[in-house]
């Protein structure tokens, strides 16, 4: 897994990234690159890397995603807790891990809104 220790994000508004820069000075946590919607067929690992390959026919859907790369468990759980202190901002939350660093961001999205899907249903089942 590179090295780089920092924050993924896709889908923020400037109020949004206002706010995480906030969180990230309170905290002392590193800085994040941004995944802008051209880039979906990046693996991880080059974004990461700071490659920039732009293709616009791959499409992303509209959502905030957080990707933490390389930090501690520490680090995720305050930045976490910090996060979902905003209550309008609910970001899908995920570590990059040793598989998903080689997948396209896309793909990755992909797997994160299904998970998404599948514990809110699960949820659901739960409070019945």
């Amino acid at each position: 897994m590179s090295n780089n220790k920092l924050m993924l994000i896709y889908g923020f508004e400037e109020k949004e990234k206002d706010f995480l820069d906030k969180i990230i000075l309170e905290l002392n946590l590193p800085s994040y690159k941004i995944i802008e919607k051209t880039m979906g067929n990046m693996t991880l690992r080059d974004i990461i890397n700071g490659l920039k390959i732009e293709t616009y026919n791959q499409y992303i859907p509209d959502e905030k995603v957080i990707l933490f790369n390389n930090f501690s468990d520490e680090e995720v759980n305050a930045a976490v807790k910090a996060i979902r202190s905003n209550k309008e901002l609910k970001p899908i939350l995920a570590v990059v891990t040793p598989t998903s660093i080689n997948w396209e961001f896309h793909t990755l999205l992909e797997h994160l809104l299904e998970e998404r899907k599948q514990a809110q249903k699960y949820i659901k089942q739960k409070n019945k």
